[in-house]
């Protein structure tokens, strides 16, 4: 920079001194001037060469004189470009608003929405956290107590109760409590509940496996009926401090008269049987990972489509927004050369559909993108499902805000040709904010609905159905306008300091506009008063 503004000034210099030599070479054609006493010319009509040496003469002395500038004149240049960089700043807010809006509508909470429709409480695989809540991802991982009985159950718990008969007696002992039970009262019950057995992991499992524990004699234990209906899957520890059902006040303990010390061997050896058809780690594992992957294949399918057809319809809604303007300030017809209306229309509609089209490379890296992000963000939802059970607007905040985290890890590790590494932290900073920005506004939406249906129930009943609509565009839109400001609200803050580089380079720039417009003025002057020198020597030299 510092360069190139030496040169400009030898450049000015060099142009001056061709201006000098042009004005001495004027001098051997200068008519002497007469002076009166009074110092009044006598021969005026002589003296046009004179003149013009004199204007000559004072134009050079005017631009080789010292320019001197003072310093409140240099801080109101300053401010004035500054004032003009605002009002572009304030420009490129608004242009962010529209697009924010656009996006917001079109992608998290209008295609969103729609895919969040087939969103499930506890995400898309089953855990063993979510299973022990009686929350299943699929029908056929619930609890069905035909896997875990049947035939083979039915010979095992008769082999078991004929085993265990007192000879001679026809009673056998109720192994929770001691006493002798009559052998038609005695129900065989499982000292592990199959159903707890499957919330811990048998869902995992085949049928083959289930039915296996569910014969095993190793998970058997004689007692009454009326206990044992009253056990059901219930953990036996907390079922004896509960009140008996039928009895006078006394907990289930006192009431079936239970004997801890059986009941501790029994659980002990139940505890020992589901051990040994438990999954372990590798098969849960092999689980996890094969939904994981058939999950997340179509998880991130949806996401891809999502983000594609969201960037399709956005440039669709900015490109007939930007026709509409643009009929209304110009006419719909007279700027296309007064075609027809119908010739008009096409044209514009043919405008509209190549601006879409354009976009084609973006929609499959759009595509790609979501796809990685729905696949990720599926395995993410799976992770956080082994602690906690998350809602199905929680899978969907995870879904929109994985989203971001991806591309602001993209921007920052990949950044674009020509951007800097501040730059990139810059912008991946945005990036979060608007991912956090949107991810408030998804678990507001809920809120937001219910307050729109209320309203147009009271007040507009006919329009009652379209509240889940109204709130998606309501919602949409005030989280794009707020993902602006926030992104706004980053550039005044410059926690990176890219604001004031940016700034700082766009002073420079205007005020190297402003040298090469007085570069271009002097060289204007240089020319015309060449063109005047040479046109007067060539009359001069001809007389």
């Amino acid at each position: 920079m510092t360069s190139e503004k030496v040169n400009r000034h030898r450049a000015r210099q060099e142009k001056l001194s061709v201006l000098r030599e042009s004005r001495e070479e004027t001098e051997k054609y200068r008519v002497p001037v007469v002076l009166a006493d009074n110092g009044v010319c006598l021969v005026e009509e002589h003296d046009v060469l004179a003149k013009f040496s004199d204007q000559q003469r004072h134009e050079i002395q005017t631009l080789s004189a010292p320019v001197e500038v003072s310093p409140e004149e240099v801080n109101q240049l300053i401010k004035e470009i500054r004032s003009r960089w605002d009002g572009q700043q304030m420009n490129a807010l608004l242009s962010s608003c529209r697009s924010s809006v656009l996006s917001s509508i079109v992608g998290p909470f209008g295609l969103g929405g729609i895919v969040a429709v087939m969103d499930k409480e506890g995400g898309n695989v089953t855990t063993v956290h979510n299973a022990k809540q009686n929350i299943y991802a699929n029908k056929e991982d619930q609890y069905n107590r035909s896997h875990y009985a049947g035939a083979a159950y039915n010979a095992a718990r008769d082999k078991y109760k004929d085993q265990k008969i007192i000879e001679n007696s026809g009673m056998v002992m109720d192994e929770y409590s001691g006493n002798l039970i009559d052998y038609s009262a005695a129900d065989c019950d499982h000292i592990k509940a199959a159903e707890t057995y499957h919330q811990e992991g048998g869902f995992m499992q085949s049928t083959e496996v289930r039915k296996e524990f569910g014969s095993d004699p190793g998970n058997f234990a004689l007692t009454t009926e009326s206990a044992n209906r009253s056990l059901k899957s219930q953990d036996k520890k907390e079922w004896q401090e509960k009140t008996a059902t039928k009895g006078s006040g006394e907990n289930n303990k006192e009431y079936h008269e239970h004997d801890n010390r059986r009941v501790n061997a029994a659980v002990a050896r139940g505890e020992q049987t589901a051990q040994k058809y438990a999954p372990g780690m590798k098969e849960k594992a092999v689980y996890y990972g094969k939904q994981a992957a058939k999950t997340g294949v179509s998880e991130g399918f949806k996401m891809g489509l999502q983000q594609s057809l969201g960037l399709l319809l956005k440039e669709f809604f900015s490109a007939s927004f930007d026709e509409i303007a643009d009929a209304y300030k110009r006419g719909f017809r007279d700027s296309l050369r007064n075609q027809s209306f119908f010739d008009a229309l096409k044209e514009r509609l043919s405008r509209i559909a190549a601006r879409v089209a354009d976009k084609w490379k973006e929609t499959l890296v759009a595509f790609s993108e979501g796809a990685v992000s729905g696949f990720l963000s599926n395995l993410v939802t799976m992770l956080i499902n082994m602690l906690v059970t998350t809602g199905k607007r929680i899978v969907r905040v995870i879904r929109e805000g994985f989203m971001s985290i991806m591309r602001a890890l993209k921007m920052a590790l990949f950044p674009p040709e020509g951007m800097s590494a501040v730059e990139a932290s810059d912008a991946a900073l945005k990036l979060l904010a608007t991912g956090v920005t949107v991810s408030l506004g998804i678990l507001a939406e809920e809120a937001v609905e219910k307050s729109v249906a209320l309203f147009l129930n009271t007040n507009m009943p006919p329009l009652a159905p379209l509240a889940s609509t109204v709130s998606a565009v309501f919602v949409g839109a005030m989280t794009g306008i707020a993902s602006a400001l926030l992104v706004y609200g980053l550039d005044r803050l410059d926690v990176f300091g890219v604001n004031a580089e940016k700034q700082h380079a766009f002073i420079l720039s205007e005020l190297d506009s402003l040298i090469i417009e007085s570069d271009q003025s002097i060289t204007s002057t240089y020319e015309e008063e060449m063109g005047r020198a040479k046109g007067l020597i060539a009359q001069l030299q001809g007389s």
